[in-house]
């Protein structure tokens, strides 16, 4: 668990506590307490989905796009998504709610109904990072992408010697965030050392925060955080090798050797 979870979770039980233990109140202590466990619930279920930075076709048509995951709908009126720069800012307007397993995009030029509503581009092709505040200016969700994203993720493990006979189909690659910021890994890909093997993790690749995501070598039953190279064969010779991750333009961000 991050520490942004287990910090949520203190808060969670702290105001769960409150609530169960307190003698009959008032509605309008009930809904101060509703008011504040409600805050807390935005914290996990709203997220950055996605950064759409490449501007295709023209450079303006850029976006972000923000996902509630959860079920309660969030009235996110003043919260604001900001890119680097403090000056690259907007805030959602009164009677702004997002409502359960739906997104909002905020464009880039004007095209839509939340929009930074310039002439020049927010995000860099080379590499940004967009922050969601709330309200009260406390950060709800981070993703990084491009150079921004480097330095958060690497290759922490190498299970090179599979069980399964011949094909060792069971063998996999561990890539790691090791950041309080979730990084996104699309066009990025890992290549083997010893043989031209590559993977290519596909579009809309997040990694979340402090999580970890495995690339087996030909894994059919697939879980969350899991990829295959699809590979007939084996990948990884088991007496020495390695591999490394690349992202979209082409800059090795992590080796790793055995």
């Amino acid at each position: 668990m991050s520490f942004f979870n287990k910090q949520l979770s203190k808060e969670l039980t702290k105001s769960l506590n409150l609530f169960a233990s307190c003698s009959p109140m008032s509605r309008l202590q009930a809904d101060e307490y509703w008011l504040k466990l409600n805050k807390l619930q935005a914290l996990s279920q709203v997220q950055i989905e996605d950064i759409d930075f490449k501007g295709s076709p023209h450079p303006l048509d850029e976006s972000v796009t923000i996902r509630n995951h959860g079920g309660l709908i969030i009235d996110i009126s003043g919260w604001r998504i900001q890119a680097s720069s403090p000056r690259q800012v907007y805030i959602f307007p009164e009677d702004t709610f997002i409502f359960p397993n739906d997104t909002i995009c905020i464009d880039t030029q004007g095209r839509t109904e939340h929009s930074f509503n310039t002439n020049r581009p927010i995000w860099s092709n080379r590499g940004d990072t967009g922050t969601l505040f709330d309200d009260e200016g406390q950060t709800i969700s981070t993703l990084s992408y491009g150079d921004n994203a480097n330095r958060k993720i690497l290759i922490s493990h190498m299970n090179f010697d599979g069980k399964e006979h011949h094909t060792e189909d069971d063998e996999f690659v561990e890539i790691s965030n090791v950041s309080n910021e979730d990084a996104v890994l699309s066009g990025w890909r890992l290549e083997a050392k010893t043989n031209n093997s590559v993977f290519h993790f596909p579009e809309g690749t997040k990694l979340e925060a402090y999580t970890s995501l495995r690339v087996y070598t030909n894994k059919a039953d697939l879980q969350q955080n899991e990829y295959s190279f699809n590979s007939p064969k084996a990948i990884w010779n088991n007496s020495r090798g390695g591999c490394t991750l690349i992202n979209y333009r082409d800059n090795e961000v992590s080796s790793y050797r055995y």
